[in-house]
């Protein structure tokens, strides 16, 4: 297995623009949680990671979802849910902001192993394969709404909680009419 700090640096080769942006930082060291892998790095002057050294405190830590991989690689937006930043606040979000940023040249890559057409073809059939994955969810999750609305009521329609929320908010109202009503009549006494 390729270990994280290889895998990030050669991400970060790809994308000139990135080591630039790290440097800053050089000295710092981040650990990297993506349950249940963990590696610590430290990031040297020329805007790369190297394994930080043993029993090294960590000023940032960036703990991933393993859902948030899946959608970085699919290329769907990150979700609040799908990170933690814990320690120096500047570091683990400059860092995972740089993350969120970084395009990995996969096509490149497989080029190199496999040759350029079949590369295209392979990285083209995996598009579509997540596009048809896509739609297939989409449709199911739609029948499945469709029939916990209409066949097995498990899902309340849009128009039904309307109409529940505003017989909630009349009775509301009332409840406070009638206590008006009753605390003159008390008082009236």
């Amino acid at each position: 297995m390729i270990p994280i700090y290889a895998a990030l640096n050669h991400v970060l080769r790809q994308n000139a623009w990135a080591a630039d942006r790290l440097q800053p930082y050089a000295g710092k060291t981040v650990c990297f949680n993506l349950p249940p892998i963990s590696s610590t790095v430290t990031i040297v002057d020329g805007g790369e990671f190297v394994p930080a050294v043993e029993n090294a405190i960590a000023d940032a830590t960036i703990t991933l979802s393993p859902l948030a991989v899946l959608r970085r690689l699919t290329g769907q937006p990150a979700q609040p849910d799908d990170y933690q930043l814990q320690g120096d606040a500047e570091l683990a979000a400059s860092v995972g902001s740089l993350l969120q940023q970084l395009e990995w040249e996969y096509e490149e890559d497989l080029s190199r192993l496999i040759g350029d057409i079949p590369a295209q073809q392979l990285v083209g059939l995996g598009r579509r394969t997540v596009q048809e994955g896509r739609r297939q969810v989409e449709s199911l999750a739609g029948m499945l709404a469709e029939y916990w609305q209409e066949e097995q009521p498990l899902i309340a329609k849009k128009r039904h909680l309307q109409e529940f929320a505003a017989g909630v908010d009349a009775l509301r109202a009332d409840v406070e009419r009638l206590q008006q009503r009753l605390v003159k009549l008390e008082s009236s006494r």
